[in-house]
């Protein structure tokens, strides 16, 4: 079993663990290097299911960071992986973007979804590809009434069809504004069809933290989960019993730390930056 550092980002946040905005954290790099020095394995997990993991690892190398693929997890390539690990057949339905669809796509699966971007008359008859086998739903930007009911129709008229969201985020964060996060699409979707998903795969759910641990030979007692937001990395962190850090240089403020009432929530520790683990080091 080895120790690890599991390092949680979110693009297209203002402010992260590893970036603010596209600069980084001041000592984030230093922070990677210095742990992966002392042999730990760090893991990059994020929630974000719209950009692939080839993304992810252009930015970080871009910002000094060496990482691959094997580094990463996002919601969308651990749903994707979720797929192919329960046999599901058919075709996938994709209510999401391209980085889901590419995921999806590398583990063998045909899916359609991305075409239907833009459409607006709701043809009748409705009818839907019967070969569908799952619907899969994350953030979609260019979610429309057609793509929902795609989507809800499949789900209750395919049999066996099955439904899996890549996380419900209900909010994500951008320069000046609270969004929409995944979650209010995945809500949409599941008031539709009258149940909740089969599976949710992204944080806090311990499917992905289990498929983390076994893939990387993990000892979750020596394995701390840091993460700037509450109810879904430090949330993931200790339902799955790894120590966890909370950063400030996310979403979760000071104030909302102190008033926290869930412990499942309750951070181990908090810093103002991943930067200090560079001044313990000193």
């Amino acid at each position: 079993m080895r120790s690890s550092l599991i390092a949680m980002e979110v693009s297209n946040a203002k402010n992260t663990v590893l970036w603010r905005g596209s600069a980084a954290i001041d000592g984030a790099k230093e922070a990677v290097a210095y742990l992966r020095s002392l042999g730990k394995k760090v893991v990059f997990v994020t929630n974000n299911s719209t950009k692939s993991r080839d993304t992810y690892v252009k930015k970080l190398v871009g910002q000094g960071i060496p990482a691959s693929i094997d580094d990463i997890v996002t919601s969308a390539s651990a749903c994707a992986a979720f797929l192919r690990k329960n046999e599901v057949k058919g075709k996938v339905y994709v209510v999401g973007e391209a980085g889901l669809a590419a995921e999806v796509t590398a583990q063998g699966f045909e899916n359609l979804g991305l075409e239907h971007n833009g459409i607006t008359e709701v043809p009748q008859p409705f009818t839907v590809d019967p070969q569908i086998g799952a619907v899969v739903i994350g953030l979609d930007r260019a979610i429309s009434y057609y793509k929902l009911s795609y989507a809800a129709v499949s789900i209750l008229n395919n049999p066996g069809c099955k439904f899996y969201a890549t996380n419900t985020d209900a909010t994500f964060p951008v320069d000046g504004a609270i969004l929409p996060g995944g979650g209010s699409c995945v809500a949409a979707l599941a008031t539709a069809v009258g149940r909740q998903p089969d599976a949710v795969i992204g944080k806090p759910s311990q499917v992905l933290l289990q498929t983390i641990l076994s893939t990387h030979n993990l000892d979750p007692a020596r394995t701390c989960m840091v993460g700037d937001r509450l109810n879904t990395d430090i949330e993931f962190g200790r339902l799955g019993g790894l120590k966890t850090l909370l950063v400030l240089t996310g979403i979760t403020t000071q104030e909302e730390m102190e008033a926290i009432d869930n412990d499942d929530q309750r951070p181990d520790f908090y810093v103002e930056s991943i930067d200090a683990i560079n001044q313990l080091a000193k």
